[in-house]
């Protein structure tokens, strides 16, 4: 897939060798020299641990729930809430349940989120905003292309430990959509992403 490495990508080639990057460097922490001999009590530096922010799934708009070039774009829009969602909240659960069983980025989305909840990190990162749509009925009532220009905030991955280190500027990227109405509701068939040349 020609945008795979745009977006969730980015986890794959820069976030997993940053959090490896951690890994590595935490095993390394014994074997230094012998600490000088002291009088006075050693005291215990503690870093408070950081409370995580509860991370609420984004509400399906009503917009969806007609099959029109504008519901598809609402679609569309919602399934990029969900892709945040899901690395945000450790969960690709409600992004799989919108997605059809054709749609190679959707299940590689999935194993992503379930890669980065397995190794313990977690992920921050301002949601998307969309600043451009387009949509082209293809089958009356049934197929629409969604074209999408989102803007993606910086992303930092946050280690089992707690640390955080900032993994992607984010920027600028164009999602195009395949999505049809099937039984009443939408399905993300495909998605492909191109980052726009600067």
């Amino acid at each position: 897939m020609r945008g795979r490495g745009s977006t969730a990508g980015v986890w794959q080639r820069r976030v997993i060798p940053a959090l490896l990057g951690v890994v590595l460097v935490a095993g390394c922490t014994e074997g230094g020299p012998e600490p000088a001999s002291s009088t006075t009590a050693p005291v215990a530096d503690v870093t408070p641990t950081p409370t995580a922010t509860p991370v609420v799934k984004p509400e399906r708009p009503a917009a969806m729930d007609e099959p029109t070039t504008d519901g598809a774009i609402a679609a569309a829009t919602y399934f990029l809430q969900l892709y945040d969602y899901a690395f945000s909240a450790g969960d690709a659960g409600p992004l799989m349940a919108m997605s059809g069983e054709t749609c190679t980025y959707c299940s590689y989305v999935d194993e992503q989120v379930q890669s980065m909840v397995t190794g313990g990190y977690s992920s921050v990162r301002t949601p998307a905003a969309v600043v451009q749509s387009d949509s082209t009925e293809i089958r009356e009532d049934e197929w629409f292309r969604v074209s999408l220009r989102a803007e993606q905030g910086p992303l930092v991955t946050v280690g089992p430990d707690g640390t955080r280190e900032q993994t992607s500027d984010g920027g600028v990227a164009d999602f195009v959509f395949a999505i049809s109405w099937i039984g009443d509701d939408w399905r993300v068939e495909g998605v492909d992403i191109v980052v726009p040349q600067s």
